[in-house]
């Protein structure tokens, strides 16, 4: 048992002052200390701060600081700045003080003041990922959010919410959660540890190419038990695709006259239209866009009647060059059809040759019904 000081006047030791309260794992914290002298007369004290795991003094600070004089029912402070431990664990440490006369180091007094450590969540995302990887209207798709607690201390009853922006006009979501897909709940999350959240949402039909905007709430409660909340702005990008098609074809006065029509949900632009019959080039027509759910017509001059075939190139909003190819078949006018300069009906085998296309077709009819 350390002696207390001896002959001395009566002093006490008392901490006035721990600045941040609490302290966190891997910060500096600032200890404030006053040397009471509760005595009739003067005299010179030492103080010494003897730090111990999870606290280290900074370089540069000095662990001893003698006062030459302290009055009588006079007082002297110091402040001691010290590093605290990155691995520290929420708790109340005691830290050693011993003060004594001075030139009686043996005969000290051993203090010891509490000093509060708490560590505090701090959630960030760290990667985003979509299945499919290309969100198209009228897909459900699966938004993974991988997150990391990169704060001190753990979060405890995390709950997370992605809600999609409200469309201004309608009042409606574009994208909407597929039942309770928009929730997710973390539980708890440990300092330093990662996890993933998942959400299942629904595309509408009418969702448009761009990134629609949505929010993602993290609630949850630090180690003291108090709600905390942090929340993250998230693009979701919908990738529309186009996809043309034949609408109606046949013989308009002296041309050959096709309706393109575009059955996708995105534009498609840097349209080529190629004609060949016989194994010769007849025509090209071109076409700068044709808008999701429109058409356009596009006429030849010259072509024979009997088989051909139309090569059709185009590009996405992303500049992938799409291509397909489809047989025709040119019929002769016969007949009343001939002498009443009517246009008959083009008879069109459509063979896509892409089978990404034809899939594709069937998918979108089908969302459609």
């Amino acid at each position: 048992m350390a002696p207390a000081v001896a002959q001395g006047p009566e002093v006490n030791l008392i901490l006035t002052k721990q600045t941040p309260y609490p302290a966190e794992p891997g910060q500096v914290v600032s200890i404030e200390v006053r040397l009471q002298n509760n005595g009739s007369s003067s005299q010179s004290i030492t103080l010494e701060v003897v730090p111990k795991e999870p606290f280290t003094l900074l370089p540069g600070e000095e662990s001893v600081k003698t006062f030459p004089r302290i009055d009588a029912y006079d007082s002297a402070t110091q402040t001691y700045r010290l590093k605290v431990s990155e691995s520290a664990l929420s708790a109340t440490y005691e830290l050693e003080f011993r003060y004594y006369r001075e030139g009686a180091s043996s005969a000290y007094v051993v203090k010891k003041i509490p000093v509060s450590v708490q560590g505090t969540p701090k959630i960030v995302i760290k990667d985003v990922q979509t299945t499919p990887d290309s969100m198209q209207p009228g897909d459900e798709v699966e938004i993974t959010v991988t997150l990391k607690n990169e704060g001190t201390g753990h979060a405890a009853q995390t709950e997370l919410s992605l809600v999609p922006e409200v469309d201004k006009t309608t009042g409606a979501s574009i994208i909407a959660p597929v039942l309770s897909g928009g929730n997710f709940y973390l539980g708890e999350f440990q300092p330093g540890k990662e996890a993933t959240a998942k959400f299942r949402l629904k595309i509408e039909n009418t969702a448009e190419y761009k990134s629609y905007l949505s929010t993602l709430s993290i609630n949850y409660k630090d180690e003291t038990g108090t709600p905390g909340v942090v929340t993250f702005d998230m693009g979701l990008p919908v990738r529309g695709r186009p996809l043309l098609d034949i609408l109606n074809a046949g013989i308009d006065n002296t041309d050959f006259k096709i309706d393109i029509t575009n059955l996708g949900t995105a534009s498609a632009k840097g349209i080529k239209i190629s004609l060949i019959q016989g194994g010769k080039l007849e025509g090209v027509s071109v076409v700068s866009e044709i808008k999701a759910g429109k058409y356009k017509a596009v006429r030849f001059s010259e072509f024979g009647f009997g088989q051909g075939l139309l090569n059709i190139s185009y590009y996405d909003e992303s500049n992938n060059l799409h291509y397909s190819a489809t047989d025709v078949y040119v019929a002769k006018p016969t007949g009343d059809q001939a002498s009443a300069g009517s246009s008959p009906i083009v008879t069109i085998i459509l063979v896509i040759l892409v089978a990404v296309e034809t899939f594709y077709i069937w998918r979108l009819r089908k969302r459609k019904k």
